[in-house]
C-alpha cells in the first residue's frame, strides 16, 4: 500500500508539472513537491498503522483436548475414522468391558445377600421385641439383632456406593467424544491396551467448537484496539474471500518479560522491549468459521479501531488486494 500511495501522489507530479503546467520544472519547486509528499504520506502511515493496523501472522486456533480413558483395558472397537466429524457424544473407542461387567454383577450379587440378611435380621427384631414386651425373651437379645440390623444396612449402603463406582467403571469403556470435532493422526487400534495416565493419551481429538484467530501487532498498534472492534481477515487457502470478524481479546503480555523462580539473575541488554502482543478475533459468521481448518494460516488481518475511520479505507483496499492476489500465490 506504501508503493501505491506512493504512486497515487506521484501522479500529481505529470497533472501539476506536465499536464496543467501550475509550477516551473525546477529543483526548488521539485524538493518542495517531494518534501511535501513525504510529510503527507507519512502522516497518513501513521494513522493507518495506528488506528486501521495490520498483521500477517495470523492464523486459526481450535482446541486439542489430549483423549484419555477413565478405564484401562484392551481396546475392542474403534468405529471411526481418522479426520471424520464426529458429533458431540459418539463414540471413539470401546475398551473390553468384562472385568468391568464381572465386578458389577459380583457387587448385585453381594448386595443380594445382604438384603437377604437383612430381611432376615427385620424378622428376628420384630420377633424379639413381641418376646421382650411378653416378657419371654431377653432384652440383650433384642439389642443383638437391633445391631445387626443396623450392620447390615450399613454394609448395603457400602456396596450400593461400590455397585455406582463399578457401573461408573463399566459405562467409562465406551469413550465419547467431548466436543464436535474430529480424531486427528488416529492410530488406536483394536488390540491396543489403553490406560488412564494423563501423560499416555489415547489419541488427540481437535475440537470444533471454537476457531479464533489469533494475531500479533505491535505495543503501539495496540493501545487503540478494544474488546469489540471490528476486523477482516483473508487466508491463504481461501483466496478470494474477506472474512470478518470481531476482537474477542487481548492479550497485553508476552513471555519476554516473564519471570520465573531461578537461581539465575536477570540479563538486561540494554535492547528495546519490542515484543508483540496478541489479539483473538472470532469469526461474525460461525458458517463461514467451519471452513477454515485449524492452524490455516491468515496472510493479513486488519483491525479497524474506533478512532481515524477514514484511513481504515487503506486497510480495506489492503486486505481486497491481498484476498485477490491470493490465486497467484497459493500453490
Amino acid at each position: 500500500m506504501i508503493a501505491v500511495l506512493s504512486l497515487f501522489y506521484a501522479s500529481f507530479y505529470f497533472l501539476f508539472f506536465k499536464k496543467l503546467k501550475l509550477f516551473a520544472v525546477n529543483a526548488r519547486n521539485i524538493s518542495i513537491f517531494v518534501g511535501v509528499g513525504v510529510v503527507m504520506i507519512g502522516t497518513v502511515i501513521y494513522a493507518w498503522w495506528t488506528f486501521a493496523p495490520t498483521a500477517v501472522d495470523g492464523r486459526t486456533f481450535e482446541y486439542v483436548i489430549p483423549i484419555v480413558p477413565n478405564v484401562k483395558g484392551v481396546v475392542v472397537e474403534v468405529p471411526i475414522e481418522g479426520t471424520e466429524i464426529v458429533e458431540k457424544g459418539d463414540v471413539l473407542f470401546k475398551i473390553d468391558p468384562a472385568p468391568y461387567q464381572f465386578k458389577v454383577d459380583q457387587l448385585k450379587a453381594s448386595i443380594d445377600q445382604a438384603e437377604a440378611q437383612k430381611k432376615l435380621a427385620e424378622i428376628e427384631v420384630k420377633r424379639a421385641t413381641g418376646l421382650v414386651r411378653a416378657s419371654a425373651g431377653s432384652q440383650s437379645q433384642l439389642d443383638q439383632w437391633n445391631a445387626k440390623l443396623i450392620s447390615v444396612r450399613a454394609t448395603i449402603a457400602s456396596l450400593n456406593a461400590q455397585l455406582a463406582n463399578a457401573q461408573w467403571q463399566l459405562d467409562e469403556t465406551v469413550v465419547r467424544a467431548p466436543y464436535k470435532g474430529y480424531v486427528y493422526n488416529l492410530q488406536l487400534r483394536p488390540g491396543n491396551y489403553v490406560t488412564s495416565v494423563p501423560l499416555a493419551s489415547s489419541m488427540a481429538f481437535v475440537s470444533s467448537e471454537i476457531h479464533p484467530v489469533l494475531a500479533s501487532f505491535s505495543q503501539s498498534s495496540i493501545r487503540y484496539i478494544n474488546v469489540g472492534d471490528s476486523a477482516e481477515m483473508v487466508f491463504r487457502s481461501r483466496p478470494g474471500k474477506v472474512y470478518a470478524g470481531k476482537v474477542a481479546r487481548i492479550i497485553r503480555g508476552s513471555g519476554s518479560a516473564q519471570l520465573s523462580a531461578s537461581s539465575k539473575l536477570i540479563t538486561l541488554t540494554g535492547a528495546p522491549e519490542n515484543s508483540r502482543w496478541a489479539v483473538m478475533i472470532e469469526f461474525d459468521d460461525l458458517a463461514e468459521a467451519q471452513e477454515i481448518p485449524q492452524g490455516a494460516g491468515a496472510s493479513i488481518v486488519g483491525i479497524y479501531t474506533q478512532k481515524g475511520k477514514p484511513v481504515h479505507v487503506i486497510s480495506k483496499v489492503a486486505m481486497r488486494i491481498s484476498a485477490l492476489t491470493g490465486y497467484l500465490t497459493s500453490p
